[in-house]
């Protein structure tokens, strides 16, 4: 037996080393985009990733992307990819894509610009395009990076032990307020049946009302959701109010209970914005914009028309509401500094009874003109 029947190793290594360097190396894979079909603005309704250029979109079905709306066309545009760039535009549309518009009866809208029939344009990621009556395309490169993705928390059993706890502290307050109220013996068994039903009557319809707002934008009602914000929202309100008008009986400050609304539309102002959070998908930052500049705006004009029409600012009176008296923790005040403080409400009562005496005279002059 020869030494060519048991080959070494140093004879075909070299062989196997040529043919490993003389691998092709691996075809990168070709960039392409995904189509996003949008619903009502926000909602991704479709995606579909495009690596074959060119590509049509249209109602028939030899179409890349198929849609149904009747407004669209058989073969409404069809995408292109620029490698080498347009000869019209140059190397600088080179990678870009291209839209071309095939159909001549409702044409594209891309952005206020409409385009016929025939007409070509460049179309970057991250616009929309805008076909027939109201079909809406996004476009996203393959290779743009992608977001983070969102983190999403189901209900969860702590969330629902906290809305029960929420609507059991609410019923306890709704109590306590009727029980302060009354102004006679059984009025607590008469009263609170009705202002319960009001309260979770009212609860449930706020509650509906936006979880058909969150179905309509993100295609997820969230009831239990809304319900938790709802509930946890209107206790922290009520116990907002309490601690104001009770503080301000205690310590002799009318200023905290004369502008407890403002406080309560604050609040309100924040559940809102948590109502907005769950039922689109806005980011937060333009939600808490939004919120704020109407919040503003709502207590400048709610202050102004206060005193329009009362000459004050403060919506309610102080001492509006008796409290016990075993509450008060303001040092008594001495009958000569409460017959000044008399003084200077007549005063004020005076001033404020001629003003109104004033713009009556004022207002029966231009009726006899």
């Amino acid at each position: 037996m020869s030494q060519h029947d048991y080959p070494e190793l140093t004879d075909i290594a070299p062989e196997h080393e040529n043919t490993s360097t003389q691998a092709p190396a691996a075809a990168q894979a070709p960039e392409g985009a995904v189509l996003e079909l949008v619903e009502r603005g926000h909602r991704l309704a479709m995606a579909l990733p495009v690596f074959a250029w060119p590509c049509t979109i249209g109602r028939a079905a030899t179409n890349d992307l198929v849609l149904t709306d009747p407004s669209i066309g058989p073969s409404h545009v069809r995408l292109h990819r620029n490698e080498a760039g347009h000869p019209d535009a140059g190397p600088p549309n080179a990678g870009q894509y291209e839209v071309e518009v095939l159909d001549s009866t409702n044409g594209v809208w891309h952005g206020r610009r409409h385009y016929g029939a025939g007409e070509r344009f460049v179309w970057q990621p991250g616009q929309r395009l805008t076909l027939g009556r109201g079909v809406q395309l996004n476009l996203r490169s393959t290779a743009q990076p992608l977001p983070a993705t969102q983190r999403w928390r189901p209900f969860s059993r702590a969330q629902g032990l906290l809305t029960a706890m929420a609507l059991v502290l609410l019923v306890l307050l709704s109590a306590w307020t009727t029980w302060l109220g009354a102004t006679e013996t059984g009025a607590l068994a008469r009263q609170l049946p009705a202002i319960l039903l009001w309260m979770l009557g009212g609860l449930l319809v706020w509650t509906l009302g936006w979880s058909m707002m969150g179905k309509l934008f993100t295609g997820v009602t969230g009831f239990w959701r809304h319900v938790c914000i709802a509930s946890v929202g209107m206790v922290a309100m009520a116990l907002l109010d309490v601690l104001l008008s009770v503080t301000g009986f205690a310590m002799s400050w009318p200023l905290l209970s004369r502008f407890a609304s403002l406080a309560s539309f604050t609040l309100m102002a924040v559940v809102i914005w948590f109502h907005l959070r769950a039922a689109t998908l806005v980011s937060a930052r333009t939600l808490a914009l939004a919120v704020g500049g109407l919040l503003v705006l709502g207590i400048g004009a709610k202050l102004g028309l206060q005193w329009q029409t009362q000459k004050r600012l403060g919506d309610n009176l102080y001492m509006s509401t008796m409290l016990p008296p075993e509450w008060r923790l303001a040092p008594t005040t001495s009958v000569d500094q409460f017959m000044q403080g008399t003084d200077s409400m007549r005063e004020q009562l005076q001033n404020r009874s001629q003003l109104e005496k004033d713009d009556d005279e004022e207002g029966d002059d231009s009726g006899l003109d």
